[in-house]
């Protein structure tokens, strides 16, 4: 597609989580996942939501993430983990004994060369033998749109980038199905796992990816 970077084998895929700007070979990514998703009109509305107390989801949120990373890396400390935080950490950590996932990559990041979009993934692993794309949430409630994340984060095509950024690659799970879940955490050690399995998610996917588009063409 005309005016999209194809990474090259050397190709190196950067974050700035401040700017939220992701980086191919120093140029900016023309699209995050989340920028799309917004400029579509499918994500979450939260303008009526007190600033404040979105901030307080967005930090705690940020911290459950990194606790929850840590335990996957077995280098958890527990004392270092916010009171607030504690069961939803139990919960990821319930979410895998049940159901003896097993975590490879903690916030890969990711980019799609045919569509000129990245974003980064909570966590990619193998459950039952099968690649998972997995997104966990410590939201009031699971949006829709998450269905579309994962999608995006599956898209036959992807690469990935270690955490924090790095050399792409070609997803290791290829033209093999992948796996797609949401699983919401709750604040008592307690979890619902959501499994995405809808095949018309991938077309949604790709029909916000256009919708955008068209959007920021027309002003």
């Amino acid at each position: 597609m005309a005016g999209v970077a194809e990474p090259e084998k050397s190709s190196i895929l950067t974050f700035e989580p401040e700017a939220h700007v992701y980086r191919l070979d120093g140029a900016p990514v023309p699209w995050s996942v989340t920028q799309l998703l917004e400029a579509a009109g499918v994500s979450p509305d939260y303008r009526k939501v007190n600033p404040h107390v979105l901030r307080h989801a967005r930090l705690r949120g940020i911290h459950v993430d990194a606790c929850c990373d840590l335990d996957d890396a077995d280098d958890l400390d527990w004392s270092s983990v916010s009171p607030e935080a504690v069961g939803y950490v139990q919960a990821w950590q319930a979410f895998k004994a049940d159901y003896g996932y097993e975590p490879v990559l903690a916030q890969p990041l990711l980019y799609h060369p045919a569509y000129g979009y990245a974003g980064t993934s909570d966590s990619i692993g193998v459950l039952d033998g099968t690649a998972a794309v997995v997104e966990r949430k410590a939201t009031a409630k699971m949006a829709a749109s998450y269905a579309l994340q994962t999608a995006a984060y599956a898209a036959p095509g992807i690469h990935i980038a270690p955490r924090g950024g790095g050399r792409l690659e070609p997803a290791p799970w290829g033209a093999e199905p992948v796996m797609r879940l949401g699983v919401h955490l709750q604040p008592g050690g307690r979890y619902e796992l959501v499994p995405y399995d809808d095949p018309d998610d991938e077309a949604a996917w790709l029909g916000v990816v256009a919708l955008a588009r068209w959007r920021k063409l027309r002003g």
